[in-house]
């Protein structure tokens, strides 16, 4: 008869701390999609208000082609790129994404993390959002653009840090 020495929930329970979870995504406070969204309709008023007054079908066609690569460019390539672009804090790292389809990634372990501050400006001030920088403790800091509730988050972090280091000692 042959007897089983492994704790089988030791092993899982050393699995499980190096799993990594997600703890939180975020994107950029969504007025930054108000300017685009200004834009569009600027280019729509004017499409609307010089399309009656063009005699020839040409022009006509070309100015409504023009205001469609206007609106293109001008508000549905800032959408894709807000939907995209995003934060996420795991148990194990932050990693932001970030290009027109969040293809470029820059991630940072929390072991490489000393501190969190937040910076606003006025205008950030009223939305509630600000700039979070989390401070590593070599290189430059990763910067959290336009995050929503600032200092919230940055309040979260700066517990997670430190209940982070109260483990490791």
């Amino acid at each position: 008869m042959t007897s089983n020495t492994c704790d089988n929930s030791q092993v899982s329970e050393t699995q499980n701390q190096f799993e990594e979870t997600r703890l939180v995504q975020l994107r950029k406070h969504g007025s930054v999609l108000l300017m685009p969204t200004l834009l569009l309709l600027m280019v729509s008023g004017l499409v609307t208000f010089f399309l009656p007054k063009l005699s020839e079908q040409w022009q006509q066609q070309l100015l409504l082609a023009a205001g469609s690569s206007a609106g293109f460019l001008f508000w549905l390539v800032p959408s894709i790129r807000f939907l995209s672009n995003r934060f996420e804090l795991t148990s194990n790292r932050v990693v932001i994404r970030t290009g027109l389809f969040g293809t470029k990634s820059e991630q940072v372990a929390w072991g490489e993390l000393s501190g969190v501050s937040v910076q606003r400006g006025f205008g950030l001030w009223l939305k509630g959002a600000g700039n979070v920088h989390l401070h590593r403790t070599s290189g430059e800091d990763l910067v959290l653009p336009h995050v929503p509730k600032a200092k919230r988050l940055a309040r979260e972090i700066e517990s997670y840090l430190s209940q982070r280091s109260s483990m490791r000692k």
